[in-house]
Protein backbone atom coordinates (compact mmCIF):
# COMPACT_ATOMS: atom_id res chain seq x y z
CA UNK A 1 0.00 0.00 0.00
CA UNK A 2 1.25 3.29 -0.49
CA UNK A 3 2.74 4.84 2.16
CA UNK A 4 0.52 7.75 1.85
CA UNK A 5 -2.57 6.22 1.67
CA UNK A 6 -1.90 4.38 4.97
CA UNK A 7 -0.37 7.21 6.72
CA UNK A 8 -3.82 8.67 6.24
CA UNK A 9 -5.84 5.64 7.03
CA UNK A 10 -4.24 5.35 10.09
CA UNK A 11 -5.07 8.67 11.08
CA UNK A 12 -8.81 8.05 9.92
CA UNK A 13 -9.16 5.30 11.78
CA UNK A 14 -7.46 6.62 15.01
CA UNK A 15 -9.98 10.15 14.20
CA UNK A 16 -13.17 7.19 14.48
CA UNK A 17 -12.16 5.49 17.80
CA UNK A 18 -11.74 8.81 19.29
CA UNK A 19 -15.00 10.08 17.62
CA UNK A 20 -17.29 10.40 21.00
CA UNK A 21 -20.63 8.96 18.97
CA UNK A 22 -17.47 5.53 18.92
CA UNK A 23 -16.87 5.68 22.14
CA UNK A 24 -20.11 5.77 23.81
CA UNK A 25 -21.36 2.88 21.38
CA UNK A 26 -18.37 0.17 22.03
CA UNK A 27 -19.08 1.17 26.12
CA UNK A 28 -22.84 0.29 24.90
CA UNK A 29 -21.94 -2.79 23.02
CA UNK A 30 -19.42 -3.81 25.99
CA UNK A 31 -22.53 -3.61 28.22
CA UNK A 32 -25.02 -5.76 25.98
CA UNK A 33 -21.52 -8.67 25.89
CA UNK A 34 -22.14 -8.96 29.54
CA UNK A 35 -25.49 -9.88 29.48
CA UNK A 36 -26.46 -13.04 27.95
CA UNK A 37 -30.56 -12.51 28.18
CA UNK A 38 -30.04 -9.28 26.02
CA UNK A 39 -28.20 -11.57 23.22
CA UNK A 40 -30.99 -14.29 23.85
CA UNK A 41 -33.68 -11.59 23.40
CA UNK A 42 -32.15 -10.36 20.39
CA UNK A 43 -31.55 -13.91 19.10
CA UNK A 44 -35.61 -14.69 19.75
CA UNK A 45 -36.80 -11.69 17.68
CA UNK A 46 -34.47 -12.74 15.04
CA UNK A 47 -35.84 -16.42 14.82
CA UNK A 48 -39.56 -15.20 15.16
CA UNK A 49 -38.59 -12.85 12.18
CA UNK A 50 -37.83 -16.02 10.03
CA UNK A 51 -41.08 -17.79 11.46
CA UNK A 52 -43.01 -15.07 10.01
CA UNK A 53 -41.52 -14.65 6.46
CA UNK A 54 -41.87 -18.40 6.17
CA UNK A 55 -45.25 -18.40 7.46
CA UNK A 56 -45.59 -15.36 5.21
CA UNK A 57 -44.75 -16.96 2.13
CA UNK A 58 -46.56 -19.78 2.41
CA UNK A 59 -49.51 -17.91 3.07
CA UNK A 60 -50.28 -18.83 6.33
CA UNK A 61 -51.86 -16.71 9.25
CA UNK A 62 -49.34 -15.34 11.29
CA UNK A 63 -51.19 -12.35 12.93
CA UNK A 64 -50.42 -14.15 16.46
CA UNK A 65 -46.92 -14.66 15.42
CA UNK A 66 -46.74 -10.81 14.62
CA UNK A 67 -48.19 -10.21 18.06
CA UNK A 68 -45.98 -11.81 20.02
CA UNK A 69 -43.34 -10.25 18.28
CA UNK A 70 -44.42 -6.86 18.40
CA UNK A 71 -44.74 -7.16 22.10
CA UNK A 72 -41.39 -9.06 22.48
CA UNK A 73 -39.92 -5.96 20.27
CA UNK A 74 -41.39 -3.27 22.34
CA UNK A 75 -39.53 -4.86 25.43
CA UNK A 76 -36.40 -5.23 23.96
CA UNK A 77 -36.34 -1.97 22.62
CA UNK A 78 -37.40 -0.07 26.27
CA UNK A 79 -34.27 -1.73 28.05
CA UNK A 80 -32.37 1.69 28.35
CA UNK A 81 -29.13 -0.48 27.60
CA UNK A 82 -30.59 -1.86 24.45
CA UNK A 83 -32.09 1.33 23.56
CA UNK A 84 -28.90 2.99 23.67
CA UNK A 85 -27.10 0.67 22.31
CA UNK A 86 -29.39 0.07 19.05
CA UNK A 87 -29.54 4.07 18.91
CA UNK A 88 -25.96 4.45 18.85
CA UNK A 89 -25.29 1.90 16.47
CA UNK A 90 -27.05 3.75 13.91
CA UNK A 91 -25.59 6.89 14.84
CA UNK A 92 -22.17 5.10 14.01
CA UNK A 93 -23.24 3.64 11.13
CA UNK A 94 -24.48 6.99 9.35
CA UNK A 95 -21.09 8.17 10.31
CA UNK A 96 -19.10 5.43 8.53
CA UNK A 97 -21.39 6.12 5.53
CA UNK A 98 -20.77 9.47 5.27
CA UNK A 99 -17.03 9.14 5.47
CA UNK A 100 -17.42 5.96 2.53
CA UNK A 101 -19.18 8.64 0.45
CA UNK A 102 -16.85 11.05 1.18
CA UNK A 103 -13.66 8.79 0.28
CA UNK A 104 -15.44 7.75 -2.60
CA UNK A 105 -16.39 11.35 -3.75
CA UNK A 106 -12.64 12.18 -3.00
CA UNK A 107 -11.60 9.03 -5.17
CA UNK A 108 -13.93 9.66 -8.14
CA UNK A 109 -12.73 13.21 -8.47
CA UNK A 110 -9.05 11.68 -8.63
CA UNK A 111 -10.17 9.25 -11.33
CA UNK A 112 -11.79 11.94 -13.21
CA UNK A 113 -8.93 14.23 -12.86
CA UNK A 114 -6.80 11.20 -14.40
CA UNK A 115 -9.29 10.72 -17.13
CA UNK A 116 -9.27 14.21 -17.66
CA UNK A 117 -5.24 14.33 -18.23
CA UNK A 118 -4.85 11.65 -19.89
CA UNK A 119 -7.37 12.66 -22.63
CA UNK A 120 -5.77 15.76 -23.01
CA UNK A 121 -2.49 14.12 -23.14
CA UNK A 122 -3.60 11.96 -25.75
CA UNK A 123 -5.16 14.75 -28.08
CA UNK A 124 -1.63 16.63 -28.51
Amino acid sequence: MNKAIEIKAKALNQWILNHDVVKEYQYYEKEVSKHPQYLQWEKELKQLQQEIVQCKHTHQDCQSLINTYEKKKKIFHENPVIYNYLTLKEEVNALLIEIQTDINQQLKKKVDENDKNLYNFSIK
